[in-house]
């Protein structure tokens, strides 16, 4: 059991403000006067607020067995319980989750192997008699080095083959509780009753019922091979894996009649029910070179994975095919395409109408997807891959020296593929937002021919600042992630019973950047700026 509370405490003063007057003397600015606004207060009274609770009951068992049958069959068996709730200040409905698991394996003479493991899951999320379900994997291996015809082999003294496949239940993508009911809610607007006219308000149906709403399943294949070579100077490491989620909860508005819904009054009796699918496969590798050259240990490592996605199933009707979201990435990134700038008011005259509010020469053209001679949301398009759950290709290098007592480590890693918007308040500015060094290529009439950025306007500019490939950029970077030197005392210097190990390190993360968009991409607008951290420390053991 765990019980945890925690409350703010504050004093809460007011402090004087003051704005600056100032003049020119003798070639310099200076301050001629100081305004003051509002003075010091200091109350004194300690203000408590924001007490919050969170409690924790877990519990959880397990029962092994391990054995080995006439020195060749060697099998193992796992039963396991958990179960734990969580009750937090603020929350309806305790985190309940609880689990039966069972793993059977079984290999022989290390070289062939199989393994069974499942989960019996219990999830509060679902309806009476679909909230229990079965996630049954199975792993089979083959260790080729150990069959004759690779046991004696000088050169691949490791290498193993395994394959694994299951189908797993979660309500981890179930958002909340009791999402099976329908219900009816208080409405606040205000309706005029059949005859004095006193406003009244409604219950108004905000959700449909599903008893029949099951876990989301997902569904994974993996294949890998590793190994050793030259008595592991070589190691290696390289597989395949498929991942296919199916069952996703989503009020599908395209799968009832329109009655089923208004917008106004607001009515919805759609239930939410499982139907969405999303797909992730790809590959991933690693090698390691490791060497002992005399009183020096070499590893150096590489590794990368490489990944794609698709949405394979959505609730969608969109009139043009190109919009649609079912077979492009999960992290699709969707905008307009930009065909450079109105260089007239002759190009405008002659250009596609946009909806997005009146346009002048310097504002940033769009191209007519559906050649309907207007630009609106119809005509955003599939822009390219976000990365919001990684890039689809990512590399590491990792370096390991020691020497004597002395280590070097140092990793790199490399994301390539993705892209992103430069659409924070540095990009976009308009009216009297403050300006970046980004407008200085804006387009003027002087301009036109080399502008790179829209022109400038003290109204809103709807039109410039929308999702589009005019803001896109490749966030491809290679970072240097890791340095770190540590020393270890040798154990003849320790001779003193106090102390048993010792050492020193000092090391440093976020050290380095290399890409094209450094600058943009580590911009901090409103928040606090990016940081590289340095560390010195000791580690002793008495």
């Amino acid at each position: 059991m765990d019980y945890q509370s925690n409350y703010n405490q504050s004093y809460n003063n007011n402090y004087a403000v003051y704005q600056a007057s100032w003049n020119n003397y003798d070639g310099k600015d200076r301050i001629s006067s100081l305004t003051k606004y509002g003075d010091d207060r200091i109350s004194g009274i300690q203000n408590i607020s924001g007490s919050t609770y969170r409690q924790t009951i877990g519990l959880n068992g397990s029962l092994n067995f391990n054995r080995t049958y006439n020195s060749n069959h060697h099998v193992s068996a796992i039963l396991l319980a958990n179960a734990f709730q969580i009750a937090a200040s603020g929350s309806y409905h305790k985190v309940s989750n609880a689990n039966l698991g069972l793993q059977l394996g079984y290999n022989y003479s290390s070289k062939y192997y199989v393994d069974f493991s499942s989960a019996y899951s219990h999830s509060a999320k679902l309806p009476q008699g679909n909230r229990q379900a079965l996630s049954p994997t199975l792993a089979l291996a083959w260790r080729l080095s150990k069959e004759n015809f690779l046991a004696n082999n000088r050169i691949v003294n490791e290498l193993r083959l395994s394959a694994s496949a299951g189908i797993l239940n979660t309500d981890l993508d179930i958002s909340d509780y009791y999402l099976y009911q329908g219900y009816y809610t208080y409405n606040d607007g205000a309706w005029y009753s059949w005859a004095d006219g006193a406003l009244v308000h409604s219950f108004d149906r905000r959700r449909g019922d599903n008893p029949n709403m099951k876990f989301p399943k997902r569904k994974e294949f993996n294949v890998a091979l590793e190994g050793g070579l030259y008595d592991n100077l070589i190691t290696f490491s390289t597989g395949y894996f498929f991942n296919r989620m199916s069952g996703g909860l989503v009020q599908a508005t395209t799968q009832y009649p329109m009655y089923f819904m208004t917008g106004w009054p607001v009515y919805s009796d759609l239930p939410y029910i499982n139907y969405n699918i999303d797909e992730r496969r790809g590959i991933d590798f690693g090698i390691n070179l490791n060497k002992q050259i005399n009183q020096t240990f070499v590893s150096l490592g590489f590794n990368g994975m490489y990944y794609t996605t698709k949405a394979v199933k959505r609730d969608e009707l969109y009139q043009f095919s190109y919009q649609n979201r079912a077979g492009k990435p999960l992290d699709a990134i969707w905008g307009l395409q930009h065909d450079g700038f109105y260089m007239s008011q002759s190009d405008i005259d002659n250009s596609a109408f946009s909806s997005f509010g009146e346009v002048k020469p310097g504002d940033i053209k769009y191209k007519d997807q559906n050649g309907d001679g207007t630009i609106d949301t119809r005509d955003e398009v599939y822009l390219g891959k976000g990365g919001w759950a990684g890039s689809p290709l990512t590399l590491g290098l990792n370096l390991t020296v020691k020497w004597n007592n002395l280590t070097l480590f140092a990793a790199a890693t490399g994301q390539f593929g993705a892209k992103a918007m430069k659409n924070s308040s540095y990009f976009w500015v308009d009216a009297e937002d403050k300006y970046s060094v980004a407008v200085r290529d804006r387009w003027t009439e002087s301009t036109k021919e080399t502008a790179t950025y829209p022109r400038l306007t003290t109204f809103n500019s709807d039109n410039n600042f929308r999702s589009s490939d005019f803001w896109l950029y490749k966030n491809d970077r290679i970072n240097l992630s890791k340095v770190q030197l540590s020393y270890d005392f040798p154990k003849h210097i320790l001779s003193s019973k106090f102390i048993h190990e010792l050492g020193i390190y000092a090391n440093g993360s976020n050290l380095l950047m290399i890409a094209k968009e450094k600058e943009t991409m580590q911009l901090n607008i409103g928040q606090a700026p990016q940081t590289r951290f340095f560390n010195v420390g000791l580690k002793a053991l008495f």
